[in-house]
């Protein structure tokens, strides 16, 4: 494992402290979007450490083993669009953004991680000049094929720097589900501040597991998403890049989420209250106390034991079961709850992933067709957030007498 792949930080990356603590340790995986081609699938993939830690001093939750950026990106598959309601999502999150902080038409709006332009295009259709910075070259390709321009590269200074140049200040910059896979968070949202107009705004939305653990939720954590923010540490960062904090709203998708509001310092626009009152809830619930860490760990390993139990004992008696869902998530669920014993194949809905071999395990991908094909007795819910839209898609499956095991927030099987 060479370390220019891998790397050790004992340091804070926000606050520079060496006082971490490791919270969570979760079995090591390899790099879970991987999927890997017929051609590729006996080359053993390394797995990596993945804990996860917690700052003392300034209450920063993220990956202390760092996995380079580029090997994540190297062979990047994930495209938004896929996603099940986000394009919905996103046409409803740029009107909102639109209307609530007042933005005129013909006004710049650049989305950091823009991926395929899903969120360009629902800012394009409300009359805005949108620029894309995404660091995946085909997915960057594929975007501006479709006449979203979109810059391939990852969001540095020298990016900021010709974005003002060619289009002048932002009005808007979003950063959706990818503020998590920033490696140096600080420079990156001073870069930030760099573009943005003085009245302009900085949107984060990203995963928030104050919520995400309320249901158990523990496979959103995994090697592209080095940090796990609470309010309390977002307000940080903004005031150490010359920049506030000035709204927060929870979200529903991915089993609980935040949109955060950011402007420069002494900006035009007030703080509200919404701010102090997510801090205070998350101060109330635990979130800079180890303890609360430890016994969710404790609460992981009792549900990982007793769907472990069951799948032994459907093993046992001849049963088949295949995994439904092949994503980032999966693979940490597969590793940690190391379940993929039991496991025959994966299907899916996204045709990307079909044809390919799961990270690792090399589990084969096929369309979900192959479930009324083989009929296998039992099917683990691996994608468990998207339970509803699976079994409502595939309600013949469970006509025909196939079962679903859904494995989390606890174990069920319907």
């Amino acid at each position: 494992m060479s370390e220019q792949v891998l790397r050790h930080d004992k340091h804070c990356r926000i606050c520079g402290s060496n006082r971490i603590v490791t919270i969570l340790h979760l079995n090591d995986t390899p790099l879970e979007d991987q999927f890997v081609s017929h051609a590729k699938k006996e080359i053993v993939q390394p797995v990596y450490p993945l804990d996860l830690a917690i700052c003392e001093e300034c209450g920063y939750v993220h990956l202390p083993y760092i996995v380079n950026p580029e090997a994540s990106y190297a062979d990047y598959v994930y495209v938004s669009g896929v996603t099940v309601g986000l394009r919905s999502h996103y046409d409803q999150y740029a009107k909102d953004i639109v209307d609530d902080f007042v933005v005129p038409e013909g006004s710049l709006v650049v989305d950091l991680g823009s991926n395929d332009g899903s969120m360009l295009a629902s800012f394009k259709r409300l009359g805005m000049q949108v620029i894309g910075v995404e660091p995946a070259s085909s997915i960057a390709l594929q975007a501006n094929e479709t006449g979203l321009t979109t810059i391939n590269a990852f969001f540095t200074d020298k990016i900021a720097g010709k974005i003002l140049d060619a289009y002048g200040a932002a009005s808007v910059v979003t950063a959706n589900y990818m503020y998590a896979n920033i490696d140096d968070v600080v420079g990156f949202t001073k870069n930030v501040a760099k573009i943005l107009k003085p009245d302009g705004i900085f949107v984060v939305q990203t995963g928030y597991h104050p919520e995400q653990m309320k249901i158990n939720m523990f496979d959103y954590i995994y090697h592209e998403h080095f940090s796990y923010f609470t309010v309390d540490v977002l307000k940080n960062v903004f005031l150490k890049c010359g920049m506030e904090l000035i709204h927060v709203e929870k979200m529903a998708p991915k089993g609980g989420s935040i949109r955060v509001v950011g402007q420069l310092k002494n900006g035009n626009r007030l703080v509200d209250s919404s701010v102090e009152k997510t801090i205070t809830e998350e101060q109330e619930a635990g979130m800079r106390n180890i303890k609360t860490y430890q016994k969710f760990g404790m609460e992981l390993a009792e549900i990982k034991n007793k769907l472990l139990e069951k799948l032994v004992q459907l093993k046992s008696t001849g049963k088949k079961i295949v995994g439904f869902g092949a994503s980032h998530s999966t693979t940490t669920l597969l590793y940690h709850f190391a379940i993929e014993p039991f496991i025959e194949y994966l299907v899916d809905d996204n045709e990307v992933k079909q044809g390919r071999y799961s990270p690792g395990y090399h589990l084969p991908v096929y369309s979900s067709e192959k479930l009324y094909e083989d009929l296998p007795d039992y099917v683990v819910i691996l994608a468990w957030q998207h339970q509803a839209s699976i079994i409502a898609r595939h309600q013949k499956y469970l006509c025909d007498g196939g079962h679903w095991i859904i494995p989390l927030p606890q174990t069920q099987i319907l």
